[in-house]
Formats: C-alpha cells, structure tokens, sequence
C-alpha cells in the first residue's frame, strides 16, 4: 500500500488516461458501427484499467493485459486493436516494473506467440491471410508463428531500452548529487578549518601578548620608585605590545598574513617576538645555529606562531631563577626551534598533560606544514626542565633546488 501510494504521487496519470481513453473512444465506435462485436467491450474495459494502472502497479496491469488476451480467445474474438494495448502494457512491464517481472514478460512472450498460433490459424484469423500463398502451408505456419513472438519480443527490447536508459539517467544524476553534497561538504569543511586557525591565530596573538604585559607588569614592583623614568619605559613598552597585539589581531582578523609586519622581514619578525620578551623583564638567553635559509610565506608563519606560543608558555611556567633559552637551528632540512625554561617546583602541569589549545595548536600547525613537535620535561639534578623542539622543513621542491 505504502509503495502504490508512493508511485501515486510521483506518476504523472493525464497521458495514461489519455490512452485509456483513446481506447475506450475508438472501441466505442468501433462497436456501435459494426466493425467489431459489442462482446468486444468485456475485453475492452479490462484493458482500459490495465492501462490506467500501468505505470502505477506493472505487474497488476501486465496480468489484466493477458486476462483481457484470455477473454478474446474465450469469446472466439479475431486480432483488433486491443493488441496494441496489450503491447503497450508488456512494454510497461519491462521498463518500469521490477526484474523479476521482466523475466515473466519475456517468458509471457514465448508462450503468447505458441497460444496465438494455435488459436489463430483453427480460427481462420484474417491476419492468417495477409500471409503470401507460396511456400506450403507448413513455411506459411512457421512464418505465422514467429510473427507474434517477434512483434511481442521487439516491444520486450523497447521496454528494455527504456529501462536502461532512464537508469543511466538516474545514476547520472545521483552522482551529479553525490558530487554537489561533496562539494558543498568540502566547503563547510573548509569554512571550519579557516575558522579554527583563525581562532587558533587569535589566541596565540592574545596570550603571548598577555603574558609579556603580566611580566612587565610583573616587572614594575622591582623598579624604584625614585626613578620616574624607568617607570615611564616600563609603561610604554607595555603600550607598545597592545599596540602590536592589537594590530595583529587586526590581520588576522582581515585574512591578512601574520607574518607581514611592513618593513621587517622574516627573521626579524621573529627576533622581534624574541626582542619583545626580553622588554618584559624576562631573563631571555637567544642563539642562532647555522645560515638562515629562506622558507616560504606559509613556512615563515609556522615558525613565528610556533615561537610565539612557546614563548607564551615559558612566560607562563617558567622559573625566573634561570633564563628562557632560545634557540634556532638551521639546516639544509629546514629550521629547528628549540625552548627551554626551569619549571617551577610546584604548579606545572606534566607534558602529558598539557590539554590546552596552545602545544595542541603548535602540533597542528606543525603537521600542515610537514613539521613535528616535541615537548617533555626532563630532570636535571634537583631541577626540572621543560624542553620544546619543532621542526620546520623546506619543501622538496625547494631542497632540490
């Protein structure tokens, strides 16, 4: 019921109708005028409900199409156009029915031509005659009997056409489909992961400038009081990193590359992260291993968003009692960031344990751009020490060059 009711409303019935029509018109005239016997119309209306049905139960409207067959031979009937309506209904069968049912249209096919050769040539069926006298009787009987069973086999083949052809139809458009819903999910897919660096980038920006405006204001406690002037300098180095988060947000924030800071190049763009820690007060040892070499706008960014955050967790977690050491190695491979702080006694959280966004941030960064991060706490005697390694390699392209 649920499936009859589905074909219900996705078939269109007017041009079924139509036939139906069509038929029942021309069967009318075709009676009243004498061409045909009024007992005609007890097959005529089992045909015109074949027909009307056809399209939404086939295997329903193929049996009535036979039924109304059996019901012409029972009431001795000749061949008339009720036949066109049963090839109307085999075809139906074979392009829209299941495929189980094209095997009983097939099969309905062979035993359709042996009935009509044994009904029809006993009957002295005008079609009988249309047949040229040469050849025998028996070559004008083989000839009579493949005639039906070809007409109903060609009508088979024409469903099947259909058949396939509307599938093909149809997996072209559910790959049409499938591919609009790939596109559209790698889209949204796409807006995520811009919305996650970004988020990512905001974050790095506003905790490392945060944590270099704690130390240096961390810093003014230690300053004499008679001494107006350092606490000026303290002031404006504090103002001046909230001017530079704040223009670094406003990049971010506009698509615009972070690493782009008007005159400065690359590596001073990273000395300058370096440069604006040390300005806070905090105990900052830097180095710089091997010759610079040139990595890309993409590569540039890693690096400075890399050593921004791990900058940003020494100033967290770092022991003042011993300097923040920095260092940069270049190789052939690419670029090597090393950070090493003395970690407090107590309040630092394990490696393990380190949930956050910041070395989750660093690692994803990292893995984009063909790089890993290594982040662990050693002992050194009596102390702890928090090391933090990331590795920055130079495309293929690149190094073959």
């Amino acid at each position: 019921m649920t499936r009859l009711l589905l074909r219900l409303q996705s078939v269109n019935l007017s041009f079924d109708l139509g036939i139906a029509a069509l038929f029942a018109t021309f069967g009318l005239w075709a009676t009243t005028s004498g061409m045909l016997p009024r007992v005609t119309w007890a097959a005529l209306a089992i045909l015109i409900v074949a027909l009307v049905i056809r399209r939404l139960s086939p295997s329903t409207a193929l049996a009535l199409g036979w039924l109304s067959a059996i019901v012409q031979i029972v009431s001795g009937q000749d061949v008339s156009f009720l036949q066109f309506g049963t090839a109307i209904l085999l075809y139906t069968a074979v392009a829209h029915g299941s495929r189980a049912l094209m095997v009983v249209a097939a099969a309905s096919v062979l035993v359709a031509g042996i009935v009509a050769v044994a009904y029809l040539i006993p009957l002295g069926s005008w079609t009988w005659y249309q047949l040229p006298p040469t050849g025998g009787v028996r070559r004008r009987i083989v000839i009579y009997g493949l005639l039906p069973t070809s007409l109903l086999g060609a009508t088979w083949l024409a469903g099947l056409a259909a058949r396939l052809l509307r599938e093909r139809q149809s997996q072209a458009l559910a790959r049409e489909t499938a591919e609009a819903e790939a596109r559209e999910s790698s889209q949204l897919a796409a807006q995520a992961i811009d919305r996650a660096e970004l988020a990512r980038n905001v974050h790095d920006v506003i905790g490392h400038s945060l944590a270099v405006i704690i130390a240096q204001s961390d810093s003014v406690q230690f300053l004499d009081a008679s001494n107006p002037a350092a606490m000026r300098t303290t002031a404006a180095a504090i103002a001046e990193t909230a001017r530079r988060s704040l223009g670094e947000v406003r990049q971010v924030l506009t698509q615009m590359d972070a690493t782009d800071t008007g005159a400065l190049g690359p590596l001073a763009d990273l000395d300058s992260l370096i440069d604006n820690v040390s300005r806070s007060g905090a105990p900052l040892e830097s180095t710089v291993i091997g010759e610079p070499g040139t990595l890309d706008a993409r590569q540039w960014e890693t690096a400075h968003r890399v050593l921004q955050e791990a900058l940003t967790n020494a100033l967290k977690y770092s022991d003042r009692a011993r300097p923040i050491e920095v260092e940069r190695r270049w190789s052939p491979s690419g670029l090597t960031i090393f950070v090493r702080n003395l970690v407090p006694p107590t309040g630092t959280p394990e490696v393990g344990e380190f949930a956050g966004s910041g070395i989750a941030g660093m690692r994803e960064r990292l893995l984009v751009a063909g790089g890993f991060l290594d982040a662990r706490v050693r002992d050194e005697g009596e102390s702890r020490v928090f090391e933090l390694s990331a590795q920055i390699p130079v495309s293929r392209a690149r190094v073959s060059s």
